[in-house]
């Protein structure tokens, strides 16, 4: 049985199919911090995680940071993603994608760390455009 996230994180709501396969993800009640416990499927040939897998964290982390605060029916696509490796990670750390939205609008622009535990392993930046499909009821956005 996998460990429990930490307390505020549950299962990441309406992940989509490419987001699920990449998982299991979890969402902080805040809305804007998204975690993970490095798996085996995350890790490069080397052992540890694999860039591409921390691009999709701090993606899915603006996203949602981005829809949360954008209102009910928004739909949050990534029009531009910036990313810095600074250091891996291990097999079974649990990572934190923390984002913050930097402006609001039809387009969005955030900031992202990933953290594992006091360590600052990866940084993003991106520029999302914010569309509404007129369905109040779903929060979930694009990813």
């Amino acid at each position: 049985m996998a460990d429990p996230p930490p307390t505020g994180f549950a299962a990441l709501p309406h992940p989509g199919p490419f987001v699920q396969q990449a998982g299991p993800l979890f969402l902080h009640e805040s809305g804007s911090i998204v975690g993970v416990f490095v798996a085996e499927h995350h890790l490069n040939r080397v052992g540890t995680v694999m860039g591409g897998f921390l691009a999709t964290l701090v993606d899915v982390a603006c996203c949602r940071a981005v829809a949360a605060g954008a209102g009910a029916g928004a739909m949050v696509a990534t029009v531009s993603l910036t990313t810095e490796f600074i250091r891996s990670a291990p097999l079974r750390a649990w990572l934190e994608a923390r984002a913050e939205v930097e402006r609001r609008g039809s387009l969005a622009f955030a900031d992202c760390s990933v953290w594992d535990g006091a360590d600052r392993i990866a940084g993003a930046h991106g520029v999302f455009a914010v569309r509404f499909n007129g369905s109040a009821g779903d929060r979930s956005g694009a990813v």
